[in-house]
């Protein structure tokens, strides 16, 4: 279901209109082009709606009293691992190139290892494209409070 700006997630209600703005754009963009499962679309788009915010110099939250920031990390490229004819490859978030391996475990061991190197998240799809699992390597599970 594609989103706008009266009718968006609830989970977006807090963010700044321009940031939510941005999370509504790239929640559908997932959606329609990746056909990634709703939750993830929406986490990985106020993620990285907070992103943008943050590179073009705008508030990436909302003016709050004591609330607990939860997008405290330096966010790395994720990593994808994909199907590649009978191989398996590791994607790069915004980069071309693929490395290529002969199996899914070693893709997925070195997907892991760049991810939690770059505090970033590995996106495993099945030989059919479909979404197995997303694991997340945020070392700041739990942020401190901001005063």
């Amino acid at each position: 279901m594609p989103w706008t700006k009266k009718d968006y997630p609830v989970s977006m209600k807090n963010l700044p209109e321009d940031v939510r703005n941005k999370a509504i754009e790239i929640a559908n963009a997932l959606l329609e082009e990746k056909h990634m499962d709703e939750g993830i679309a929406i986490a990985t788009a106020i993620s990285r709606a907070k992103d943008w915010a943050v590179d073009h110099g705008k508030p990436s939250k909302a003016a709050t009293g004591s609330s607990r920031t939860t997008d405290v990390k330096q966010h790395g490229e994720d990593r994808y691992v994909v199907p590649h004819g009978e191989e398996w490859a590791v994607k790069k978030e915004k980069d071309k190139k693929e490395e290529v391996f002969d199996s899914r475990e070693k893709a997925v061991r070195t997907a892991r290892k760049e991810a939690k190197k770059a505090n970033a998240s590995v996106t495993i799809q099945g030989r059919h494209g479909k979404l197995e699992s997303r694991e997340s390597f945020n070392p700041n599970r739990r942020a401190p409070k901001q005063s």
